[in-house]
């Protein structure tokens, strides 16, 4: 992992030699915004423009936070994005549009009502937008101290907001997803303070049309990061913060002479890169395995399990065509033990089980076992 990290960084070093005349156009930071209204996701369909345009008055007057998928943009032929919006719309699992997701939950299109919650994860952030002729890179940083241990799922989601695009016909599209991208590297223990980054390329942002210049207009997008998940223990996951900002203008931002340098981006790189390999190692490091054999008895299996961090064991599922006649003891394991035991099994075919274990620091995990069938003497 840390000759990975070395390797990479090897990589980049002609990108960061190269850029030594980059500079700042415009940054903005923004301190946690103590609440929010709730997220509707839009799904554009044929015939909504009268709902488009009630939802963008709400969002506007602050009674929901608005995101217009342009579903269906390729047959429009207007040149706005498609992909994003196209599977985004397979994740809820939509077969026709126009249709909502509301807090990352589908919902009817008659329960859109206005609402404001409480953010329960305070997040500060920054935002930069880097180049030398024209805006060439995208910085976002975030820091937050975990106020609870979070859940495996959570995830933040980086979205890009145009606030009024027009397409290649003249149609005004408010709200329009430009780019999105789920990121979940960062740590999810209690009361871990997170340094979170992510960095966005000029091909990526042509590929999104999304066109900064030399941010004298930037604010035309605008940038959302929108926690999505939950806290330890719990089972159904939510919006958890939603922090929203008007991207910086180099005129009401910092003075285009500050240059940076390559020992500088440098060494952000490397600080990303050993955030991740940190957050590998620990995963590396804590995570048991399961592993099994056959016993000269027929229908009996011997199981290991060997512990990283300490775990609790949950529920046995068998695989199809197989059932147990008994079960592995729901306990606490050790740190750094092996756990063995023999369990009875029937059935017929390839053998596979899996087993629910949580895991100190790093949340719910399954583990499987596969096994070939085992063998008679019949």
């Amino acid at each position: 992992m840390r000759l990975f990290a070395i390797f990479v960084a090897l990589l980049f070093l002609p990108l960061v030699t190269a850029i030594s005349d980059l500079s700042i156009y415009s940054e903005g930071h923004y301190e946690s915004q103590s609440d929010a209204p709730i997220l509707v996701e839009w799904f554009h369909g044929t015939g909504d423009e009268e709902q488009l345009e009630e939802l963008v008055k709400m969002d506007r007057d602050g009674e929901i936070t608005l995101l217009h998928w342009r579903t269906g943009a390729d047959e429009e032929d207007g040149g706005l994005p498609e992909d994003d919006a196209e599977a985004r719309m397979m994740y809820h699992g939509f077969n026709q549009t126009p249709s909502v997701a509301i807090d990352g939950y589908p919902e009817n299109i008659s329960d859109i009502g206005s609402e404001v919650r409480t953010n329960e994860v305070e997040i500060e952030w920054n935002i930069e937008l880097i180049g030398s002729t024209e805006v060439e890179l995208l910085n976002i940083t975030a820091t937050w101290t975990n106020p609870k241990a979070l859940n495996g799922a959570t995830q933040m989601h980086v979205f890009i907001i145009e606030s009024e695009a027009i397409d290649s016909k003249g149609r005004v599209v408010h709200n329009l997803v430009r780019d999105w991208a789920p990121s979940s590297t960062f740590f999810f223990t209690n009361n871990t303070t997170n340094a979170w980054n992510e960095t966005i390329t000029r091909d990526h942002l042509d590929g999104a049309g999304i066109d900064f210049g030399d941010a004298s207009h930037a604010n035309d997008y605008e940038m959302l990061l929108v926690m999505i998940g939950g806290f330890e223990n719990e089972t159904s996951n939510r919006v958890l913060s939603i922090q929203r900002a008007k991207m910086p203008t180099s005129w009401q931002s910092v003075d285009k002479g500050a240059s940076l340098t390559p020992l500088l981006m440098l060494i952000g790189l490397m600080f990303c890169i050993g955030f991740v390999v940190m957050a590998e190692r620990k995963r590396e490091i804590g995570l048991p395995r399961l592993e099994g054999s056959w016993t000269s008895e027929k229908g009996v299996l011997e199981y290991r399990i060997i512990t990283g961090y300490s775990i609790d064991i949950g529920e046995l599922m068998m695989g199809e065509g197989w059932k147990a006649n008994g079960r592995i003891k729901k306990e606490t394991v050790a740190p750094n033990q092996t756990h063995s035991g023999t369990l009875r099994v029937s059935g017929e075919g390839e053998f596979s089980l899996q087993l629910c274990v949580k895991v100190e620091q790093l949340g719910d995990w399954i583990l499987d076992l596969n096994l070939p069938e085992p063998r008679t003497n019949d």
